[in-house]
């Protein structure tokens, strides 16, 4: 790792302790309220920098803030990592039962996964709920479909199980990068594992290049400064936009389950004219004969009239 020797910046955080590696900055960072996403960020870094990696302190600072599905699930993996390890035995399970053609297996199995997702979504909004966040409709639902797509996909499955999401998973599929660190890795991770070869080597130039490492971290830090309140300002734009599109999201599902409602109901007026037509020519039938027994009563009658008259 890069150790630096130079001069402690201004904003030093001695009260934070340094991350041991980008796995173990994402598994905290990635679960954090999202309102105070670019704060926690910069603090990791400072607390990495102050550490003498400023190579892992610029990995944390290009972390990007996770979508609100990824961060309920990163939430969900923090409150419940047991219904996590569920989901992953039950993948196992399925996969297995599908290889082997057990029909009665996979009938048994899917309805516990319909079960276990149940569970996993009100554990999610709970999580959610616990950490002061309030979920919308359309985040559920994505969280429902990563839920679904993790059940059947062992990968996926261990993604979620990370807590190191940035995307919500929804489907299957190989090059899905939504996981910091990639699945399964641990805290001492990437950054740890780096060589250790670019440590300074010869003390005797420590003094230049300790201050021209001094001036390029205060120009980044200005910049940095820059990009994080344009960040910020792109976050709550992001936010609204968010905001309508979740609004749009809900009114469409409203909408379609008036339309699914409405084409039940034509269904059922379609029965229903259905049956009165069938009764209508039951009814018909049931006139005709009367009226045709009713003239052949009148025709006899009429007979009987004139051979009396005779």
């Amino acid at each position: 790792m890069m150790r630096g020797s130079g001069t402690v910046p201004d904003d030093r955080d001695t009260g934070t302790p340094a991350p041991t590696g980008l796995a173990s900055a994402a598994v905290e960072l990635l679960r954090v309220p999202l309102s105070g996403f670019v704060t926690e960020r910069r603090r990791l870094a400072v607390a990495a920098r102050d550490d003498g990696d400023d190579e892992l302190a610029t990995a944390i600072l290009a972390l990007r803030k996770p979508s609100v599905a990824a961060w309920a699930l990163n939430v969900l993996t923090a409150h419940r990592p047991d219904l996590l390890s569920e989901l992953e035995q039950l993948g196992s399970a399925l996969g297995d039962a599908q290889r082997s053609g057990d029909a009665t297996a996979l009938r048994t199995l899917g309805t516990e996964r319909r079960s276990l997702i149940a569970t996993l979504v009100t554990a999610t909004v709970e999580a959610a709920a616990a950490e002061g966040a309030s979920l919308s409709g359309a985040v559920i639902e994505t969280v429902r479909q990563s839920l679904q797509a993790a059940s059947a996909d062992a990968d996926l499955a261990a993604q979620v199980s990370s807590g190191r999401l940035t995307d919500a998973p929804t489907s299957s599929g190989a090059g899905w990068g939504g996981v910091v660190g990639g699945a399964g890795a641990s805290g001492e991770d990437a950054s740890t594992a780096r060589s250790d070869g670019g440590q300074s080597g010869d003390d005797t130039a420590g003094t230049g290049a300790s201050a021209d490492a001094d001036d390029r971290r205060r120009r980044l830090r200005a910049r940095l400064e820059a990009a994080e309140r344009a960040e910020e300002s792109a976050d709550r734009e992001s936010e609204q936009a968010t905001a309508l599109l979740d609004e749009s999201t809900v009114r469409r599902s409203e909408l379609l389950r008036e339309r699914e409602d409405l084409a039940r109901r034509l269904d059922e007026l379609d029965a229903e004219l259905a049956d009165a037509t069938r009764e209508l020519a039951r009814r018909q039938r049931e006139a005709d004969r009367t009226q045709r027994a009713g003239e052949a009563t009148r025709a006899e009658a009429e007979r009987l009239r004139s051979a009396l008259d005779d």
